[in-house]
């Protein structure tokens, strides 16, 4: 009841103030909701500085895009944990990063668990077609090599069958907290995706090469304006079909991928452009839970990529090795070579051994066994670079593989959150905006190409490829990709992984070897400059940029010196990283997150 204006002053005065905080609080709730939404526009709309590296007390994300990495911490803002974020993050990358990831690819989770102390590798890898058989990509009778190639890098036959949607239903499942639904944590992926976001150097550079593929595409095309050449720097994009799926994804999770309408559109797009995957084929999709590989060098527990990858016991061999031929390594000249020549022999295993262990029989205990690693330190000189084919040893199948990479188009993420889960994710469409075609504003994968063509035929690195590499029904092809996490004393102290092809490990181990072992700040062990070696071809590369880091010229002297056949190349691989530190109860008191300047990544946490 409003008080009776009359009566004494003091009366009327209560009533006259009593009406107008009635009335301010009326205006206060009509105002409320477009407040909160104004503010909320604001923040998304609101200009964020990129960092490439800093420190968090509680959680943090570290990716290759600034929307990225922000979605993955509004979901940890939340209330989300290491794997509702990572799948956020990864989800974001799809969309703002559409020549490297999305829901039309597949990858690799290592994910530790503190409430169990358990690690868990999560395979969604993409899966050749069941029609899909070992002679698809040979050549045909008169068709050059370049032709030949083609088919397994453009069009409905390069196709695999995605994983990542499946993918990330499982991690969210299995290691989800709970706390924020599905839906919440695609929603800031479908944001981005509905409003729009700006292109980064990565995507301009990539579309340039690419433009004329991209134009015949109904979605990709509105990336380029008329008669432009690339995608402009900068250049405000848009994907509303992309948020629509997204969307669905959220509410409905991975079953329209696999059995409902937007599975049906992927096989429709698939087979118009000479595709032969199948509604069963999807139908029959399943992620692979493995153990991941480990052992201890250096003094750290290194965890890595089971196979399908190559990369964990690549970088487990080459690691056996370097601490056999410089217990405490320094920078110089000495150690790039034995760098170089730790990963001849891995990339010379991949070849002969490596494909889907569901297929092939991967000797993997063999492989990086004590033994083995002994007797091919024993062929290391010092001073001399040799072929690939000096660390082969008696017991060695047959040279008939495919040690090439080519997941070109790859992202990776890291995570730590507040109760101390790790989540390494690497995702990946393979080559640069993947088959160049899209469905439901997914860019569709060319996953089939990381198959060999067929045995003794050079692939795009001049390798020759071989059988336990072939293609075949259900298969998943050999990749490089190579989350890690590093413990000490039974903690995770180092989460890492990278992108960018058959440099992914030899990346991802320098960067860990600088920081863990030669001391260097995590910042400064992402930003030194890296050398590559893969065997084939017979070229040591090593960074020499403008506009990043460059190898001290009396490093490369001194690889000269040794008979290296040196190649500059302008970057390496991107890696992402995060370093744990905790004082001596064990409890997390910092989180160093890097991103690579290489790629422009972004960190964010609290």
């Amino acid at each position: 009841m409003i008080p009776n204006a009359g009566g004494s002053p003091r009366a009327r005065r209560g009533a006259t103030l009593l009406l107008a905080a009635l009335a301010l609080a009326a205006l206060s709730l009509a105002l409320a909701a477009p407040l909160r939404a104004l503010r909320a526009e604001f923040e998304r709309e609101a200009p964020r500085p990129r960092l490439g590296a800093a420190s968090f007390e509680r959680y943090a994300v570290a990716s290759d895009n600034i929307e990225a990495s922000s979605a993955g911490r509004e979901i940890l803002a939340a209330g989300g944990n290491a794997a509702d974020a990572v799948v956020a993050t990864a989800l974001a990358l799809g969309v703002a990063g559409p020549a490297s990831s999305g829901l039309g690819g597949g990858g690799f989770l290592l994910y530790y668990r503190a409430s169990d102390r358990s690690l868990t590798f999560v395979d969604f890898r993409e899966e050749a077609p069941a029609a899909l058989r070992a002679d698809s990509f040979a050549r045909r009778e008169g068709e050059s090599d370049e032709v030949a190639a083609e088919r397994s890098r453009v069009g409905g036959l390069a196709v695999g069958v995605p994983g990542e949607p499946l993918g990330f239903q499982t991690i969210l499942e299995r290691f989800g907290s709970g706390r924020v639904s599905r839906l919440d944590v695609a929603r800031p992926a479908a944001r981005v995706a509905e409003g729009g976001w700006d292109a980064t150097r990565y995507t301009s550079m990539y579309s340039g090469r690419m433009a004329e593929g991209l134009r015949r595409d109904r979605v990709l095309a509105t990336f380029l304006p008329p008669g432009a050449s690339e995608i402009p720097l900068g250049q405000r994009l848009r994907n509303p079909a992309l948020a629509r799926t997204i969307e669905a994804f959220g509410r409905l999770g991975a079953a329209p991928f696999y059995s409902g309408a937007i599975g049906a559109a992927i096989v429709r797009e698939v087979q118009a452009r000479g595709g032969v995957m199948t509604r069963e084929d999807l139908a029959a999709y399943e992620v692979r839970l493995r153990a991941p590989l480990e052992a201890e060098r250096f003094g750290h527990r290194f965890v890595v990529a089971p196979p399908p990858s190559a990369g964990g016991f690549t970088m487990l061999e080459s690691l056996g090795l370097l601490e056999r031929w410089l217990p405490r390594p320094r920078e110089g000249a000495r150690l790039r070579h034995a760098l170089a020549e730790s990963w001849k022999g891995g990339f010379l295993d991949r070849a002969r051994y490596a494909g889907d262990p569901d297929h092939v029989a991967v000797p993997i205990e063999r492989l990086t066994s004590a033994a083995r690693i002994e007797a091919r330190a024993r062929r290391f000189d010092p001073f001399h670079a040799q072929p690939m084919e000096a660390y082969g040893l008696s017991d060695d199948a047959p040279a008939s593989g495919d040690p090439s990479p080519r997941d070109h188009g790859t992202t990776h993420v890291c995570v730590v959150d507040a109760e101390g889960n790790v989540a390494s994710l690497t995702t990946t469409v393979n080559i640069p905006f993947g088959a160049r075609f899209t469905v439901a504003g997914m860019v569709m994968n060319d996953q089939m190409d990381d198959f060999a063509r067929e045995v003794g035929a050079l692939n795009a690195f001049e390798l020759p490829g071989g059988s336990p590499n072939l293609p075949g029904p259900r298969r998943r092809p050999v990749s490089t990709m190579s989350p890690t996490i590093v413990f000490d004393d039974g903690e995770p102290i180092l989460c890492i992984g990278g992108s960018g092809g058959s440099r992914i490990v030899t990346a991802t181990e320098q960067v860990a070897l600088f920081h863990l072992v030669l001391g260097d700040t995590l910042e400064a062990a992402v930003a030194r400059p890296r050398v590559h070696h893969q065997g084939m071809p017979r070229t040591l590369a090593f960074e020499r940029s403008m506009r990043g880091p460059s190898l001290d010229p009396r490093i490369v002297a001194g690889l000269e010196a040794r008979g290296h056949e040196l190649a500059a190349i302008d970057a390496s691989a991107v890696v992402q990283a995060i370093r744990i530190v905790r004082d001596e109860r064990g409890a997390i008191t910092r989180l160093d997150a890097v991103a690579d300047p290489r790629k422009e990544g972004d960190v964010r946490g609290r």
